[in-house]
């Protein structure tokens, strides 16, 4: 095993290298690489941004305040994934969505010749988000799903102005539902009106239009699955009568599986009611084109 470890650790150099001489941006394969030999090699705090942040979450959970130093952050962070059984991919848009937007992630790349893709990086039960520079050809950030948003905040990813009109840009947007219910609060729908619905109206940049439903864990798993589901169904209903196009649309019902709350000291049923409030959410992900 430390023999493979030390090959990939310097295949991941050798690429590096190859990437820095060229003076060209890694691909997304050669990042997946370099991610890798970092987190397997445990010798490689040079795969960390100086400047790389930790989820709110993660912060949390290694007792490291904000802008630790990336050795530290390193040293802290790779005995997470200490697992033969390691797994490096592409995050899927579900993982992304289920994070959602937190102090430290930046889900738009701040330009085209710059792009940050998010990868997964897994072991057992341990899953973390990892985004990566292809330009810089390091860590910016790294988090850890499944774990609460200790410093929640709403954050939606802003179009930039242009002479003509406002650029659709990534954004990720996040609503929550009554009890029991698969309506859309008034809140929730003056917020699509004011955030969401003019981004989107008549853009042609859409990659794709994602609506992801969840529910709390009280009720059966499949009465979950469908209640979910039929809220984002009422999500997508509400923006194709708003006039989006329903063919960039794509729901999906994850029931209770991706709790952001756990809720466990709670004996009241009113109460525990009251604090898994935040499990029952839709989070609306949009994807530009680049």
């Amino acid at each position: 095993m430390r023999t493979v470890a030390i090959t990939i650790a310097l295949a991941g150099a050798l690429h590096a290298g190859l990437a820095l001489a060229q003076r060209r941006p890694a691909t997304e394969a050669e990042a997946l690489s370099y991610i890798t030999s970092a987190f397997i090699s445990q010798a490689d705090p040079g795969a960390m941004s100086p400047g790389v942040a930790l989820g709110p979450e993660l912060e949390k959970a290694l007792g490291l305040p904000p802008g630790a130093d990336r050795l530290k952050v390193y040293q802290a962070v790779v005995p997470l994934a200490d697992d033969p059984r390691l797994e490096v991919r592409r995050a899927a848009p579900a993982d992304v969505a289920a994070y959602g937007p937190r102090r430290g992630l930046n889900l738009s790349s701040p330009s085209p010749a710059s792009p940050h893709p998010l990868f997964t990086v897994q072991t057992g039960k341990v899953k973390l988000l990892v985004q990566y520079d292809l330009k810089a050809l390091n860590i910016v950030f790294v988090g850890q799903l499944g774990l609460p948003d200790p410093d929640p905040r709403p954050v939606v990813a802003k179009a930039e102005p242009t002479p003509s009109k406002a650029a659709l840009v990534n954004l990720a947007w996040t609503a929550e539902f009554h009890y029991g219910s698969a309506e859309l609060t008034p809140e929730a729908r003056a917020r699509l009106d004011g955030e969401i619905v003019p981004k989107l109206i008549g853009s042609k940049d859409i990659r794709y239009l994602h609506v992801y439903g969840h529910s709390d864990r009280t009720g059966s798993p499949e009465h979950n699955r469908r209640l979910s589901e039929r809220r984002a169904e009422a999500v997508r209903d509400y923006l194709v009568s708003k006039g989006v196009d329903a063919d960039k649309i794509e729901v999906f019902g994850y029931g209770q599986t991706l709790p952001v709350k756990s809720c466990t000291d709670e004996k009241d049923r009113r109460a525990l009611i009251e604090c898994l409030a935040p499990n029952r959410r839709i989070v609306v992900e949009v994807q530009a084109r680049p």
